[in-house]
């Protein structure tokens, strides 16, 4: 008896399932590392609103950069740091 092995292809995704995390923005201070919160984008229904909730939850999350910014007079540097839930996706079996 010969055994046969098969190949999966598997992709990967952005996860939209309903479990799937939220994405999220925050902004870190590039000089001593801290961060600010986590801001959850809320998903929509159409790219246009989505474009929009990206940037709303963007204006939250520099909320921080003012108080960090303020208690650390010389932290002038900051990025911005986008979280999306990805996933793999098995696919076709090939020989």
């Amino acid at each position: 008896m010969r055994e046969r092995y098969g190949f999966r292809r598997f992709r990967v995704e952005a996860d939209h399932e309903p479990d799937a995390e939220p994405n999220t923005q925050r902004f870190e201070c590039a000089v001593c590392g801290d961060a600010g919160p986590k801001v959850e984008v809320e998903m929509q229904e159409t790219p246009e609103a989505q474009v929009k909730a990206e940037a709303d939850a963007g204006i939250r999350a520099a909320d921080w950069i003012a108080d960090h910014r303020n208690a650390n007079r010389e932290h002038l540097t900051y990025r911005r740091v986008f979280t999306t839930p990805y996933r793999v996706v098995p696919g076709e079996w090939s020989a």
